[in-house]
């Protein structure tokens, strides 16, 4: 009868109920830690090694190296996880960087680069156009004066201006310079890397086919005819395929990168606990938020 009673003790079932689930735990983590530590090194890991050895040091390599090779891969293996056991990852800067970024990688991966369609590429020029567009060129012909040997500049530039409208050949007049007599299809910047840039301000507005100047520059004065201009224009899509193809993949990797942060930001409840003096601080979105590239993408 007291055997029946003890029984039918609450106390005693609890007691009962927690040895068995302390022994399922128990053997539950045991298993667990016999699986962690088994360290597997596989066929295609071996080649791998032996792969990057190769490319090294330009041979395959010997038995007693890729056992070396080997044995170095299980010592790297064995200190990541006891320092993952110690709690070594946990609170260091440099271990969450670089986990991180890894993790950008893989996103990075995972943002396939589809070959997009020459409609989708024509669009993204049509709409980023200024980026790619073909400058304004001009050709021109220059006579150079040194200012040291005209002391009375603007008369011998006169005089000269008289002969080259009249025909005289541009090469047998004005000082030996360095510079070249005849330009084709220059931008301005190609301009004012040789002639600074006053002289290619000056030579935008000038009359077409006409000899004109003194135009001062950096390096003295100089008589100037234009022969042609070519204005600014938008480069063709088979122009600056490489380039459009290169801008529009880099855009949409961007874009799918902020998606996947974006999914998986919602997976977490977030508070930012305002510091003194930033009491403002939203707790349900990052604060200076840069501007969205999925939608610069749609």
């Amino acid at each position: 009868m007291a055997v029946r009673t003890v029984l039918r003790e609450p106390l005693l079932h609890f007691l009962v109920l927690g040895a068995g689930l302390f022994l399922l735990f128990g053997l539950t983590q045991q298993l667990d830690r016999e699986t962690t530590r088994q360290i597997r090194v596989t066929a295609a890991q071996v080649e791998q090694l032996a792969a990057q050895f190769s490319r090294t040091w330009m041979r395959p390599p010997t038995e007693e190296e890729l056992a070396g090779l080997i044995e170095r891969h299980i010592r790297g293996e064995v200190f990541y996880r006891e320092a993952l056991a110690m709690g070594l990852d946990q609170d260091d800067p440099y271990v969450r960087n670089r986990l991180g970024q890894k993790l950008e990688f893989l996103l990075d991966d995972l943002s396939a680069e589809t070959a997009p369609s020459d409609e989708t590429l024509a669009r993204y020029l049509q709409e980023h156009g200024e980026r790619y567009q073909a400058p304004a060129r001009v050709s021109f012909q220059q006579v150079y004066l040194n200012p040291d040997r005209h002391p009375r500049l603007e008369a011998d530039a006169t005089r000269l201006l008289q002969q080259l409208r009249g025909g005289a050949d541009p090469a047998a007049l004005g000082d030996v310079s360095l510079l070249g007599q005849t330009f084709d299809g220059l931008s301005q910047p190609e301009v004012a890397r040789q002639f600074g840039d006053a002289f290619a301000e000056a030579l935008l507005n000038l009359e077409q086919g006409r000899w004109l100047g003194p135009i001062p520059s950096g390096l003295g004065a100089h008589l100037v005819q234009v022969g042609g201009r070519q204005p600014a224009r938008r480069p063709t899509l088979d122009e600056v395929r490489p380039l459009v193809l290169r801008d529009w993949q880099d855009q949409q990797r961007r874009a799918q990168k902020e998606q996947a942060y974006a999914r998986l930001r919602q997976r977490y409840a977030i508070t930012v606990e305002p510091a003194p003096g930033l009491e403002n601080l939203s707790s349900s979105s990052p604060p200076n938020s840069p501007p969205d590239p999925v939608a610069d993408a749609r």
